[in-house]
C-alpha cells in the first residue's frame, strides 16, 4: 500500500500557473493603465504651465507699462502691441516691449532700447535686442483694451483659443 502522497500533480501545477498568469496580466494592464494616466496628466500639467508662465510674462508686462499702450495690426490682422514697461527680463535699459507675430507665425516679445517701428526696422535692430519666442504656430494674436483691462487672445493651429486678462496699474 502507498501511503501518503507528498507531491503535487501535475494538474495541480497547471491549474496553479494558469491563475498566476491571470493575475500577472491583470496587474499588467493596470501598470499599464497607470503608465498611461500618468503621462496624459503629465502632459496635461506641462501645457498649464506653459500658459500659466504666458500669462505671468503679459500680467507682468502690462501691469508695469508706463505711459500709453500702442495697439497696432498687421497685414495679416494680428495684433502689434508696442509699449514702455518696468519690467525687463534681459537689460533694465531696454524699456521697450514689443509683442508681434512674426513671419514665421512665431508669437514673439522684443525687448529694445529703441521704439519698435516695423517699417524702419533693420537687420541691425534685431541684432541689437533681445528676442523671445513665447508660443509657435499662431493663427491669430489679438489684443484689445478695455478700460483698464488689456485682453490677449492667442489661437494656435489645431488647438483650444486662449484668452488672457490683465490690469493696467495706475501710474
Amino acid at each position: 500500500m502507498i501511503t501518503g502522497k507528498k507531491a503535487f500533480t501535475l494538474l495541480e501545477v497547471v491549474i496553479s500557473i494558469t491563475i498566476f498568469m491571470i493575475i500577472l496580466i491583470f496587474m499588467y494592464k493596470t501598470l499599464d493603465d497607470t503608465k498611461l494616466s500618468n503621462s496624459s496628466f503629465e502632459n496635461h500639467i506641462n501645457k498649464k504651465d506653459d500658459v500659466n508662465h504666458l500669462y505671468k510674462i503679459f500680467a507682468e508686462d502690462i501691469a508695469e507699462s508706463k505711459g500709453k499702450i500702442d495697439f497696432l495690426q498687421d497685414r495679416d490682422k494680428n495684433s502689434l502691441v508696442i509699449f514702455k514697461s518696468n519690467n525687463s527680463f534681459h537689460n533694465a535699459f531696454y524699456s521697450n516691449i514689443t509683442y508681434m507675430v512674426s513671419s514665421n507665425n512665431y508669437l514673439v516679445r522684443i525687448e529694445s532700447k529703441d521704439k519698435f517701428q516695423k517699417e524702419k526696422s533693420t537687420l541691425e535692430f534685431y541684432n541689437n535686442n533681445y528676442i523671445d519666442t513665447l508660443q509657435k504656430d499662431i493663427e491669430k494674436f489679438i489684443v484689445v483694451q478695455k478700460d483698464d483691462k488689456v485682453i490677449f487672445i492667442i489661437k494656435q493651429k489645431d488647438k483650444e483659443k486662449i484668452v488672457f486678462s490683465t490690469f493696467i496699474m495706475e501710474n
